[in-house]
């Protein structure tokens, strides 16, 4: 699957403390070169939506408008597509900023078509709304709202592509609903290939984003790029939904959460050289667990050769080389490990850590073990 992507939220503690549900919603798919839905596609289209608290039904709005976004924009990928299959930036700019106006007026009319359901106001549906729409050599994206979507180019920083929509007050910001909405939509292209997109709900902006330079905080980023590169989906989902829930974000957020990540794996050797790609050509722990089998042998076997085998006149001169030599290839393996293990050395998830641990000593522990069976099983045989 090119566009690897994890979208989930998680509720605030000031929602829960008030009886609130979620008010937060994100979605994505991803199409093939045919315009189909795939996990194998090279299209990606995300949305995520902040529904605003003091409404009714804003959690029905959030949901309504990603899901009417997610409809709309996947029809203009087809077309796209079908009309101009190598888009040039103006020709992608003007077609990007038409197809986002025309996905407002259609979360718009969908927010009248549900106000009559319910006998309400379209207003009581009112949310924000950021859009990612992304090919392997392209980007399009909008916001209406606060939140922010930041991206990465190979070999490149991470770019923060909208400055939040704030109003006078922290907590104010502009909704799909407004009167200016249009006018206060934020629409954005950039050419060349994608790597790195994340777009997330103001629950997560001070945590993500300095909020003085309004620059991206680099560690909160990599951490995610990183995971999603030598992690499956559903691993890396659920060890984000721990993590948002957890404690150390919700001292520093009582709002609702919400976070869309995607990565696109296929590049070529030597596009992004920040860190080892080790989750591409093979699985990571396996490779872990064979390479501590594999030393285990090794160490059992060198050990026993010298320690064993030979015998000393000298105890305490057998003593200082055997410390030695368990040094050295006890250091050697930790190396070897810590290497594989590079990308992980900053992520979230303290049970991946743990996890790392215990599968490299049972491959130790197995190496030993299977290398003096096989001893044992020799030594048999030779007294037959």
């Amino acid at each position: 699957m090119p566009w690897k992507a994890i979208a989930c939220s998680e509720i605030g503690t000031s929602h829960q403390k008030s009886g609130l549900p979620c008010q937060d919603y994100t979605k994505f798919i991803r199409l093939n070169n045919a315009g189909q839905i795939s996990d194998n596609g090279d299209f990606f289209i995300g949305a995520v939506s902040d529904g605003a608290g003091s409404c009714k039904y804003s959690d029905i709005g959030s949901k309504l408008a990603v899901t009417t976004a997610l409809k709309h924009l996947t029809a203009w990928l087809k077309w796209l597509k079908d009309h101009q299959k190598d888009p040039s930036p103006e020709i992608l700019k003007e077609s990007a900023k038409k197809a986002f106006a025309q996905t407002l007026g259609k979360v718009i009319e969908a927010f009248n078509g549900k106000a009559e359901e319910n006998t309400c106001s379209p207003k009581d549906f009112s949310c924000t709304l950021l859009v990612v729409v992304t090919a392997p050599d392209w980007l399009a994206a909008m916001q209406i709202g606060d939140g922010f979507i930041v991206t990465r180019q190979p070999e490149s920083e991470y770019q923060l592509l909208f400055h939040p929509s704030k109003g006078e007050y922290a907590s104010e910001t502009t909704f799909v609903t407004a009167s200016n909405a249009l006018e206060e939509m934020q629409v954005k292209t950039l050419f060349g290939k994608q790597q790195f997109i994340c777009a997330a709900s103001d629950g997560l902006e001070r945590i993500a984003i300095n909020m003085k330079s309004l620059e991206p905080h680099p560690p909160f980023f990599e951490m995610f790029e990183k995971a999603l590169e030598i992690r499956d989906e559903k691993e890396e989902k659920l060890s984000t939904k721990e993590w948002l829930k957890s404690k150390d974000v919700n001292n520093r957020t009582d709002d609702d959460k919400t976070i869309l990540v995607c990565w696109y794996e296929d590049f070529e050797p030597g596009e992004n050289p920040s860190y080892p790609r080790i989750g591409e050509k093979y699985n990571t722990e396996l490779t872990v667990f064979a390479v501590n089998v594999l030393s285990g042998i090794f160490w059992n076997s060198l050990y026993h050769d010298l320690f064993v085998q030979i015998e000393f006149n000298n105890s305490i001169f057998r003593w200082i080389i055997s410390i030695n030599i368990v040094v050295v290839l006890t250091a050697i393996i930790i190396l070897v490990n810590l290497y594989i293990y590079k990308p992980l050395k900053s992520s979230k998830s303290q049970y991946q850590k743990v996890k790392a641990l215990i599968i490299s000593s049972a491959g130790l522990g197995l190496g030993g073990l299977f290398y003096y069976s096989i001893y044992l099983y020799i030594l048999y045989l030779s007294k037959l």
